[in-house]
C-alpha cells in the first residue's frame, strides 16, 4: 500500500509539473522591436524568444511585435535560434498578429546552424492569425552549415483563416555541403 501511495504521489507531482510548463499569453501586447541577441566564439549559442509559449501553451487575442529583431551566433559550431510568435508542443495560436519585419537571424562558422521561426505552431492549431514577416532574413555560413526558415507554419496540426506576408524573405546556407530549407504558409 505504501509503494502504491509513493507511485501515486510521484505521478501527481509529474502531472502538476507538466501543468506548470503550459503557459498562456492572452489579451497582451509584446514588443521586442530592435531586440538584439549575440553569442560569439566556438560552439556559441544565441537563443532569442519573443512572444513564445512552451508545453501546450496558448497565445490568444494578442499582438507580438519584433520588427528589426536581430539574433547572431559567430564561431565554429555556432547556433542561432530565433522564435517570434511561436506556440510549442500542442500549442494554440488564436486571434493573434505577429509583426517581424526585417527580423534577422544568422550563424557563421563551420557546422553552424541558423533556425528562424516566425508565427509557428507545433502539434496544435493556428486560427485567425496574421503574420507580417517582410524582409525576414536567415543565414548560415560555413562548411556543413544549415539554415532553416519557417514563416506561418503549423507542424502536425491545423491552420484556419491565416494570412502570411513574407515578401522578400530570404534563407541562405553557404559553404561546402550546406543545406537551406524555407517554408512559408505550410502545414506538415
Amino acid at each position: 500500500m505504501q509503494a502504491f501511495s509513493k507511485i501515486a504521489l510521484v505521478a501527481a507531482l509529474g502531472l502538476s509539473a507538466a501543468g506548470v510548463m503550459a503557459g498562456e499569453i492572452s489579451n497582451s501586447t509584446i514588443s521586442g522591436n530592435h531586440a538584439n541577441n549575440e553569442a560569439t566564439a566556438k560552439d556559441a549559442k544565441a537563443y532569442q524568444h519573443i512572444g513564445v509559449t512552451f508545453g501546450n501553451g496558448k497565445i490568444l487575442k494578442s499582438t507580438i511585435r519584433a520588427d528589426e529583431a536581430k539574433n547572431h551566433a559567430r564561431g565554429e559550431g555556432s547556433v542561432a535560434h530565433q522564435d517570434i510568435g511561436r506556440a510549442l508542443q500542442g500549442g494554440t495560436m488564436d486571434n493573434v498578429s505577429v509583426y517581424a519585419r526585417n527580423a534577422h537571424n544568422d550563424a557563421f562558422g563551420k557546422n553552424s546552424v541558423a533556425n528562424q521561426r516566425i508565427g509557428s505552431v507545433a502539434a496544435g492549431t493556428m486560427k485567425d492569425v496574421t503574420i507580417y514577416a517582410r524582409n525576414a532574413t536567415n543565414k548560415a555560413s560555413g562548411e556543413k552549415s544549415t539554415a532553416t526558415q519557417e514563416i506561418g507554419v503549423v507542424h502536425k496540426g491545423k491552420m484556419q483563416n491565416v494570412t502570411v506576408y513574407a515578401d522578400n524573405a530570404s534563407n541562405l546556407a553557404s559553404g561546402k555541403n550546406s543545406v537551406a530549407e524555407q517554408k512559408i504558409g505550410v502545414v506538415n
